[in-house]
């Protein structure tokens, strides 16, 4: 048991850090419909990390809520054909 936690609580502690390219940027947040999202930005990048729970969300409207969130909070367009992740992460481009 404590070597699990030993492995699993490291883990788990990072699942809300920044990725480098949005690492040291700004950040915020934004409820979209039923999601909410904390984003962080910096540059031409951008991620919003989903921050409720969901029971078996719908990839597409995750997908949808996040872009939407992350125009929200950036100011900026999001590049439509750079939107990847999943339903716990969502990162794109942005156009400032």
């Amino acid at each position: 048991m404590r070597l699990l936690l030993c492995v699993l609580l490291p883990l788990l502690s990072a699942c809300a850090a920044p990725g480098v390219g949005a690492m040291g940027g700004s950040k915020g947040a934004a409820t979209v419909g039923a999601y909410s999202f904390d984003v962080k930005f910096r540059g031409g990048h951008a991620e919003a990390y989903r921050s409720n729970i969901a029971l078996k969300p719908k990839a597409r409207e995750v997908f949808a809520a996040g872009t939407t969130a992350i125009e929200r909070v950036t100011g900026c367009h999001v590049v439509r054909s750079s939107v990847r992740g999943d339903v716990a992460v969502i990162q794109a481009d942005i156009l400032c």
